[in-house]
């Protein structure tokens, strides 16, 4: 993976939950995009295509590449690397226990379905870190009377950050539904939220602060245009402040 991404941009863009990891290979099988198979770390590698996938069989199904010398390699080695970019997204996961067999009486390949998927879309990893004066707010409902009306510290179209200057009760992987974003004039947002991580950290002023990665849950594409849009205008606030 590249230097460039952080360890929760990471985290925050890895699919665990099965039916969505099942519903990715389909998509790539009905696309029928092409994706790198890399294995002995990197030092041999082929081109292939999904076939088929079989969540009851708990198996994909993928083409045989082109050279018998390279197939060959391949059923030898006990893990591999699939990737592959569409439309900007790279989306890559591991291959194990991989075989030969047969698919409608042809020749091919199938290894377990994976338990992790990084799906790691480029507008995702861009944060923007939002004005602590006046501070954006996220208010966050657990049930009616448990409610905190949290500072956004950053915010993408993959999740938000929150930096508070009081220890957060949340854990990790916690989902919070029904919360609200104030965009101000950009507007308000309903979502649900994946508590991803919280770090305790230090300020320059040596007080401690607690930032907390979230993940949002089925944003609705209305949303995410909404964000990019907030995002575009608080940047050109920025870039017309900076010119004088």
């Amino acid at each position: 993976m590249e230097n460039n991404y952080s360890d929760e941009e990471i985290e925050r863009c890895t699919l665990t939950n099965p039916h969505e990891i099942v519903f990715q290979l389909k998509s790539l099988i009905k696309r029928g995009d092409r994706v790198s198979v890399i294995f002995q770390e990197g030092r041999q590698s082929f081109l292939s295509v999904l076939l088929d996938v079989s969540a009851a069989e708990g198996l994909f199904y993928f083409d045989i590449g082109g050279s018998n010398e390279i197939n060959q390699a391949f059923l030898k080695t006990e893990n591999c690397t699939f990737t592959t970019f569409v439309e900007g997204i790279r989306i890559q996961f591991a291959g194990k226990q991989c075989r030969e067999t047969k698919l409608h009486g042809e020749p091919a390949f199938s290894a377990q379905i994976p338990r992790s998927m990084l799906r790691l879309q480029r507008r995702e990893v861009f944060r923007l870190q939002l004005p602590s004066t006046k501070p954006f707010t996220c208010r966050v409902r657990r049930g009616s009377p448990q409610e905190a009306l949290l500072p956004l510290h950053d915010i993408s179209v993959g999740g938000v950050g929150i930096l508070s200057t009081t220890p957060l009760d949340y854990s990790q992987l916690e989902r919070l539904d029904n919360c609200w974003i104030d965009l101000r004039e950009s507007g308000m947002i309903n979502a649900a939220l994946e508590v991803r991580y919280i770090n305790a950290m230090e300020s320059r002023t040596g007080k401690t602060l607690w930032h907390m990665g979230c993940k949002f849950v089925d944003l609705p594409p209305s949303d995410e245009t909404l964000i990019q849009r907030f995002m575009a205008r608080i940047e050109a606030e920025r870039r017309a402040l900076a010119s004088g």
